[in-house]
């Protein structure tokens, strides 16, 4: 068997389950068994836990940003690519069953002194807030706010909207979320 497809495998079923039934609650030899692979070759590929959740945050958010730009970039008007963040957040959110974000979920399972963890996590959320900044800034909005204020209102918004969500298992929020900025537009 190829190493690429082993580790591919084992990151597929890891990410799987990191965000299924969270980080802690998840076990090398669950993962090993799901994957159907040898403890050696879990280790060939990822030296410890924390590097296989490296890796799946990296693949998260590379699958999620790729996803979101996709998704906005069929819009053409400035205005409809703001709103249609909150369109497919609120449609991953619904096909994920209101699981929450993968990466505020890491964050509330790591110890703070897992820094590695906390700065890609920081990362992830910062590519988020810089792509609705570059958003904000190609439209002509009513808000009284800076374009800055205005970003990190959206991003504010979308986080809080995705945590609710998660919470009361349905769109509301997110939905209220999109109103409110929709009303600045």
């Amino acid at each position: 068997m190829k190493e690429s497809v082993v580790k591919d495998r084992i990151l597929d079923v890891a990410s799987r389950l990191f965000f299924d039934q969270g980080y802690n609650l998840t076990g090398i030899n669950q993962i090993i068994e799901e994957a159907s692979i040898a403890r050696a070759s879990l280790y060939n590929h990822f030296d410890s836990k924390t590097d296989l959740l490296l890796a799946y945050i990296d693949k998260a958010g590379k699958q999620w940003f790729s996803e979101m730009h996709d998704y906005v970039e069929t819009f053409e008007d400035p205005k409809a690519k703001i709103l249609a963040v909150f369109d497919y957040r609120i449609r991953r959110q619904q096909r994920l069953g209101f699981k929450g974000c993968n990466f505020i979920k890491i964050s509330s399972e790591v110890s703070r002194e897992d820094t590695k963890v906390f700065e890609m996590v920081q990362a992830q959320k910062e590519r988020s807030r810089n792509y609705i900044r570059q958003l904000v800034s190609e439209v002509k909005h009513t808000s009284p706010l800076s374009d800055e204020l205005f970003s990190d209102m959206i991003f504010l918004l979308l986080e809080g909207g995705t945590t609710s969500g998660s919470i009361y298992r349905n769109a509301d929020t997110m939905e209220s979320a999109k109103k409110i900025v929709e009303k600045f537009l």
